[in-house]
């Protein structure tokens, strides 16, 4: 068991089914960026997705979506849904029957029972002995399909269902670190960060016309240029100190770009995982310099 370890989270979000062979960030690029991530020592890689990478709401006829062929290639360890997923259901759950990895939401739910609709509401990542559970909430709102005036779906108060599956959670897994993952943003989402004992870090996915504006790759999440600003849309991400219990800082980070890159650092003690600390970068940037991945490119050719 190392002593001393990092976690890599590198998240995804409005590549809108970007495979490859192209100009900026797509998934063959972050592919490439992640086999680089992965010969470092003492790192631990989780890849996720904020929604909008599958192309749901795009034109588009084939039984297999490439973006999650893509996705089981990279070894993506969880996803989250956004407005633009949910803007077409059947074509969202054929494309998840697919996927090799879970997509988490707790609050899109069965209208009767309100039970989460797609799999779970959270998952459990046990690395280097330490239990690691990431939540996540869909903060966006859902205008049914035409025509379906008995919708299949319901959104549950975001604020409601999370705490009530953090309860849960700290009943029953009795987690090491809490992060929280909300796609897209509004008002309740804002109201969430309120009341998140217990949790590590908040991250959140952006609306898809604030992806890819301005520039900011590498910046510390303590640093100045992190510190949230007077309008959401003023900065490529903003952090947002939340009160405290005394046991870990939180943080919110606003995420809108299409690929972001948190380093969460700890330290191993006898039967505890002591939080070092962590770092934000944008790295749209980064990964659009990098060469393609090849093997990639090759299983999902006809798509490009």
């Amino acid at each position: 068991m190392q002593e001393f370890f990092s976690i890599s989270l590198i998240i995804t979000q409005h590549l809108n089914r970007s495979l490859g062979g192209r100009a900026g960030v797509s998934l063959s690029k972050v592919s490439k960026y992640k086999r680089g991530l992965s010969l470092e020592e003492n790192t631990h890689i989780l890849l996720s997705d904020l929604g909008g990478s599958m192309g749901i709401d795009q034109d588009f006829s084939q039984p297999r979506n490439p973006a999650i062929t893509c996705m089981n290639y990279m070894l993506y360890d969880f996803g989250v849904f956004n407005h633009q997923d949910l803007s077409n259901v059947s074509k969202l759950r054929r494309a998840l029957s697919f996927s090799n990895f879970p997509w988490m939401n707790c609050n899109v739910t069965h209208p009767m029972t309100k039970e989460p609709f797609f799999g779970e509401p959270y998952q459990v990542f046990k690395i280097n002995g330490m239990k690691l559970v990431v939540v996540s909430g869909y903060g966006g709102d859902f205008i049914p399909e035409e025509g379906d005036r008995d919708s299949t779906l319901y959104i549950s108060g975001l604020g409601s269902s999370v705490k009530r599956w953090l309860r849960y959670i700290y009943d029953s897994v009795d987690p090491d670190y809490v992060i929280v993952c909300i796609s897209d943003w509004d008002d309740e989402a804002a109201a969430v960060l309120q009341d998140m004992e217990g949790v590590g870090l908040v991250v959140t996915g952006s609306p898809e016309q604030e992806a890819g504006d301005g520039e900011a790759d590498g910046a510390d999440a303590g640093s100045a240029s992190a510190v949230l600003g007077p309008r959401i849309s003023d900065s490529k991400y903003e952090t947002f100190s939340v009160p405290e219990d005394g046991r870990v800082p939180m943080y919110h980070h606003h995420h809108n770009s299409q690929v972001m890159h948190i380093s969460l650092n700890f330290k191993t003690r006898t039967s505890t995982y002591e939080y070092l600390g962590h770092s934000v970068a944008c790295i749209d940037q980064e990964v659009s310099r990098l060469s393609e991945d090849y093997n990639l490119l090759d299983l999902v050719h006809y798509h490009l």
